[in-house]
C-alpha cells in the first residue's frame, strides 16, 4: 500500500486538515482544523475505523483556522505541535485573533520541536521532504512525497485557486 491520505474540512473557515497514512498504520495529522465537538468527533472516528495511530502533529503554519484544533490532539494523542520556528509568533497570536472573528479557541501547545528546512519527516514507512515556502506566513512549509507525488501546502495552494500571500 503507498501513501494514503484522508481530507476533512471544517472550521468557520473551511480549512482542510489532512491526515497521512501508510501500511504500517502510524499517520501524521496536519492542520487540525477542528472546531467543535461534532469535528473532533469525526476525526477521532475516521483515525478509529482505519485503525490507524497517530504519531505527529504537523502544521503547516499557524494560522488561528490551522490550529483550532492542536489542543484536542495533544489531548486526545499526547501528541504537541511541530511547526517552522518564524510561526511561533503567528501562534501566540491566536488568542487575539479568535478573539477578533469571535470564535471560541483553546490555545494550542507550544512545539515539541521546531520543523528545520533541512530536515525530512518520517513515519511508518514513509518519508516527507520539507520545503520552506514563506509568503502565506512567514515559516509556511509544504511536505512532499516523491513516491506518490503527494504534497501537502496549508494554503500556499488552493484548489482551484493559486493561494494567496499576506
Amino acid at each position: 500500500m503507498a501513501l494514503e491520505y484522508i481530507v476533512l474540512e471544517g472550521n468557520p473557515f473551511m480549512e482542510n486538515t489532512y491526515i497521512l497514512y501508510d501500511e504500517s498504520k502510524e499517520c501524521i495529522i496536519f492542520d487540525p482544523g477542528c472546531s467543535n465537538p461534532q469535528e473532533e468527533k469525526r476525526m477521532r472516528d475516521i483515525i478509529d475505523m482505519k485503525c490507524i495511530r497517530p504519531v505527529r502533529l504537523i502544521n503547516t503554519h499557524c494560522h488561528i483556522d490551522h490550529v483550532l484544533g492542536n489542543q484536542w490532539v495533544y489531548k486526545n494523542y499526547q501528541l504537541k505541535p511541530e511547526y517552522h520556528e518564524k510561526e511561533q509568533v503567528v501562534l501566540d497570536s491566536c488568542i487575539e485573533v479568535a478573539k477578533m472573528y469571535g470564535i471560541p479557541y483553546t490555545p494550542s501547545p507550544n512545539a515539541e520541536s521546531l520543523l528545520q528546512v533541512s530536515d525530512t519527516i518520517e513515519f511508518g514507512n514513509t518519508e516527507l521532504e520539507i520545503r520552506f515556502t514563506p509568503g502565506h506566513s512567514p515559516g509556511s512549509l509544504c511536505f512532499i512525497d516523491h513516491k506518490t507525488k503527494i504534497i501537502v501546502g496549508g494554503d500556499v495552494l488552493f484548489n482551484g485557486s493559486i493561494g494567496r500571500t499576506d
